[in-house]
């Protein structure tokens, strides 16, 4: 069924055959380790009536159709699909996707080969289309493959050859010759049109222009003679690039041929040079010109011959267009070449004197210019000298210069890539930062952990993750070359920290934003640890600083006041920690949905990067918000949707934020305490629909610790932006248009830092003397303070163009609301003792103390406990004796001081002391005396327990 001549044309010899089979949406994919098994496969698929395909590839391991198990290829394709729809505009890319049959399709393609130099490939009709290919000599790697493969695309792009971008993939999939194409009613065959010969891999790497900086070019474009090799397109750039970082050196070639490492040619041309036949001094002249040291070359190699004259040399040298090939020189000299170690390796002696053109001081700065509409400022990159024996090419790359002048320079790496900093990470150690010049993509900057380095296999997999690709042996020379790199900066430069927090660092002297480090100097890049990593990602920029603007503008309006004073959180938390305090915290509340709570959230983190990214979640775990707290360390943090969080965890939260830093722990394996390094000083802002301080009253008898520390208010938009603009602004410009303005803000901070603090201190004290607020307020003067101050600072440098007399106005009138309803607790002893028996309402026992089993007196009205008995109230002598563990208990956990409660009421005379009491005494149940408080409840002074109901007499009776 197969074409057996196809397929062992274009797949390589060994490895695992691919087959896949596809009917409707059913994809069945089998490999198989022989020829023979694959034509049984396809036969069964056809009889099936499935589309069939192979992989062009052969791969390592039957285990999956990956590019990572891809074993080794032997040609390179391209798919053109043909029909009266791919002629058309597709909208997405705006040229077609293909031709309108297979004859323009063809058409296209031999055009295409014609122009860039390829031969006529084999020819597959795929039923529909055409699938072409070009079968290889030898079999090569995937690491060969993709540089070719991403060329031939560009080629296809820039020439307007409409193909499938899909198949320029190292594991694609094609249709096998001999099979049908069921996409048709009848289904069509697929056949082979015509078949080529196989190429060399270097030739087609040549004609395509991949590596092209081996092979020195003329400096005259007109019209060669026909002894002088064609150059059949134009260089690229970066091809013009990698020659102009090579020159020859006639000198070089000279004296590596005096030790028979050169050419005998020129060394035969050179010592009979007195009656060289004019072509054979051709030859020689044509690689002495294109060398750095032409005007001694060309006349050591012409003097000493009868018709020598200098100026008759300079002016034939002028017809000479290119630096003539080892061919023509056995051409004009057969037998010449014979033992020439270097033959069929190379096509001129040129190339044996190629010395690299190392970069100057001032080659080595170079200006990235920012993309188009951005507001950011051109990135200048002072690339360092590399170390020996390695050297930077003027234009870029990196070369290994041989001490041994008979072996040739290497270009290691054709792209700029330097080690630029050494860093110390907490959690891997020993890193360092490397930055690398991509043609396309702009300058990458990432990290390796020296433990990777070291490690060929890690250092080959972090180099290609960043699309640092090199051929094993180069890779050697690479890897050699980052060693030395980092030994240099070793003996250089001290090892930098890498930060584990943003905000304020180095002694306030710089500001971290994720992986931007803001100073005095400007905004530099500062790697991510392996702490930040992660969150630093969401520090990004994107749209434009005008449009996020825009957006941050609409909280100027009249009527929201409320979310222009939470929002001035993003430029009030950096001040906190000059307040002296470590945190504190705000939380919005509504009970409704699209009231605005999240959305101001958004507009915080907006300010520094990703709105919706940046800030925790009410599903993070205590120990995930505490992490993100020490990264965040002084940049705002918001917590979203709060609402479900219970009282208890709130109040270790807001505990934790106000203090400042983590908890301690201990180490798993000794009696030692961890390291820790986890503090902050920011200003927390959650949303959720209740109120918190209200819930604290659930845990706590007066929870004035926590709601000292949070600044709680209602949110609404109350009418003043119109919902859909609204929406438009804040669902959709809002997430487009970000991060700009944290880099304006802590650019001022850094440098007017004293007048800041100033301006701070003045702020404050003008709110707590306005307000007289106190000790015990101070955690709301620090946002109140810190926030306006924010406001203030980001109005003067243009920010926004709010109103904060009026967000000034509701902040204090916020304030005293408050004072209202979170005023100091005075709840008396007394009332604790009550709120104990209301508690335990059924634990208790009323009777007279008389009364016993030894008396004869009638038994009196009482009241009996249903379960455990916990408060004993005798009628007769007007005592209340209660079990003194169970009242220490309820006071520990409504965090009431029991020692200070019981002297309260002894002071008033209600507490008698403790001691020994049997208290089921007039029961018939027997128990042990235990220890009980005593109190004095005469004329119920302390509690009416008359009036609470009997718990055992369910019928009303007594």
């Amino acid at each position: 069924m197969t074409d057996k001549d196809l397929l062992s044309t274009v797949q390589p010899a060994d490895g695992w055959f691919a087959v896949v089979g596809i009917k409707g949406k059913t994809v069945v994919q089998k490999f198989k380790e022989t020829r023979e098994e694959v034509d049984q496969l396809v036969n069964k698929y056809v009889a099936e009536g499935r589309d069939v395909y192979f992989g062009v590839a052969k791969y390592a391991t039957p285990d999956n159709r990956t590019k990572d198990n891809v074993k080794s290829l032997r040609s390179f394709w391209l798919d053109i699909d043909c029909g009266e729809g791919k002629a058309i505009d597709n909208p997405t890319t705006g040229r077609p996707d293909g031709y309108i049959d297979q004859q323009a399709g063809v058409r296209a393609l031999g055009a295409f080969c014609e122009l860039v130099g390829l031969p006529k490939p084999t020819l597959v009709n795929s039923g529909r289309g055409i699938h072409a290919y070009w079968p290889l000599t030898r079999d090569i790697s995937r690491g060969e493959w993709e540089p070719v493969a991403a060329r031939l695309l560009k080629l296809c792009t820039t020439q307007d050859l409409y193909v499938d971008n899909s198949v320029f993939e190292v594991a694609r999939i094609l249709r096998v010759p001999g099979t049908l194409n069921f996409k048709d009613d009848p289904p069509k065959p697929v056949t082979v049109l015509h078949y080529a010969d196989p190429l060399d891999y270097e030739e087609l790497c040549d004609l395509l222009g991949v590596d092209l900086g081996e092979e020195p070019q003329a400096e005259d474009k007109t019209e060669k003679p026909a002894d002088v090799p064609q150059i059949k397109r134009e260089l690229s750039d970066f091809a013009k690039s990698m020659v102009q970082n090579t020159v020859s050196n006639f000198g070089k070639i000279m004296r590596r041929s005096i030790s028979g490492t050169g050419c005998n040619q020129l060394l035969d041309a050179y010592k009979t040079r007195d009656t060289l036949p004019e072509p054979r001094w051709f030859d020689a002249l044509s690689i002495a010109k294109f060398c750095n040291d032409k005007e001694t070359a060309i006349h050591n190699m012409s003097q000493g011959h009868d018709d020598y004259d200098y100026n008759a040399t300079e002016y034939k040298i002028q017809h000479i267009l290119g630096p003539h090939t080892c061919s023509q020189f056995e051409k004009h000299n057969p037998g010449g070449c014979e033992g020439c170690p270097h033959r069929d390796k190379i096509k001129s002696p040129i190339l044996l004197g190629k010395e690299v053109v190392a970069a100057t001081e001032e080659d080595s700065v170079l200006t990235e210019e920012p993309e188009v509409g951005s507001v950011e400022p051109p990135m200048v990159h002072k690339i360092p000298e590399y170390p020996f024996p390695f050297v930077r090419g003027k234009t870029g790359g990196v070369y290994f210069i041989p001490q041994e002048e008979e072996v040739e320079p290497v270009c290691v790496y054709e792209n700029d890539l330097y080690v630029t900093k050494r860093m110390r990470d907490p959690n891997v150690g020993d890193v360092v930062v490397i930055k690398v010049h991509m043609p396309q993509d702009g300058v990458k900057e990432f990290i390796v952990a020296n433990t990777d380095a070291t490690d060929p296999n890690e250092l080959r997999k972090a180099l290609s993750f960043q699309g640092v690709i090199t051929s094993p042996k180069k890779f050697k020379l690479l890897a050699d070359y980052i060693h030395a790199s980092i030994k240099d900066l070793q003996h250089r430069k001290k090892a930098e920290l890498m930060r584990l927090q943003f905000g304020w660092a180095d002694r306030d002297s710089k500001f971290i934003i994720g992986d931007r480090e803001v100073s005095k100097d400007g905004v530099y890049h500062s790697p991510p640890s392996s702490v930040t990593k992660a969150t630093a990602a969401f520090f990004e920029k994107a749209g434009s600083y005008e449009k996020w603007r825009e957006v941050f503008a609409l909280y100027g309006t009249p009527g929201l006041e409320p979310h222009a004073f939470a929002a001035l959180t993003a430029f009030g938390s950096p001040l906190l920690k000059f307040t002296g305090q470590s945190g504190a915290m705000i939380n919005l509340i509504n009970p409704m949905s699209g009231t605005g709570k999240t959305t101001i959230l958004h507009m915080i983190n907006s300010v520094y990067g990703n709105p919706d990214k940046i800030g925790a979640t009410a599903k993070d775990t205590i120990v995930a918000k505490i992490l993100l707290l020490g990264i965040m360390c002084n940049l705002p943090y918001t917590i979203d949707e709060m609402t479900n969080m219970g009282p208890e965890a709130f109040s270790d939260l807001i505990y934790s934020i106000s203090q400042g830093r983590d908890k301690n722990r201990g180490k798993g394996s000794t009696n030692e305490l961890r390291i820790n390094s986890t503090t902050w000083n920011t200003i927390a802002i959650a949303s959720s629909n209740s109120s918190f301080a209200e819930k604290l009253t659930k845990i706590k008898r007066t929870p004035d610790g926590e709601t000292m520390r949070l600044l709680e208010y209602p949110v609404g938009f109350r009418g003043a932006l119109d919902v859909a603009y609204a929406k438009n602004m804040f669902d959709r410009q809002l997430l487009e248009n970000y991060g700009h303005a944290g880099d304006i803000y802590a650019s001022y901070l850094v440098n007017n830092l004293e007048d800041v603090k100033s301006l701070l201190l003045v702020t404050q004290k003008k709110i707590d003397l306005e307000m007289k607020l106190t000790q015990r307020e101070r955690f709301w003067s620090a946002i109140v303070a810190c926030n306006i101050t924010g406001g203030i600072l980001a109005k003067r440098i243009g920010l926004i163009d709010w109103d904060l007399k009026a967000i000034y106005s509701f902040a204090t009138a916020l304030i005293e609301d408050l004072r209202v309803t979170t005023a100091p607790p005075v709840m008396p002893a007394t009332d604790v003792v009550g709120s104990y028996c209301n508690r335990y309402c059924q634990n208790i026992l009323s009777t007279h103390d008389e009364i016993d089993a030894r008396t004869n007196l009638a038994m009196q009205p009482m009241r009996e406990p249903r379960g455990e008995l916990l408060v004993r109230h005798e009628i007769d002598t007007q005592k209340i004796y209660i079990l003194a563990k169970s009242f220490k208990d309820y006071c520990i956990d409504s965090q009431t001081n029991y020692r200070d409660t019981l002297k309260e009421l002894g002071d008033l005379g209600l507490y008698l002391g403790t001691q020994k009491k049997r208290m089921s005494k007039g029961m018939p149940l027997v128990s042990l005396p235990v220890h009980a408080l005593v109190f004095d409840n005469s004329n119920n002074k302390l509690v009416e327990l008359e009036t609470l109901e009997n718990p055992v007499d369910d019928s009303g009776g007594g």
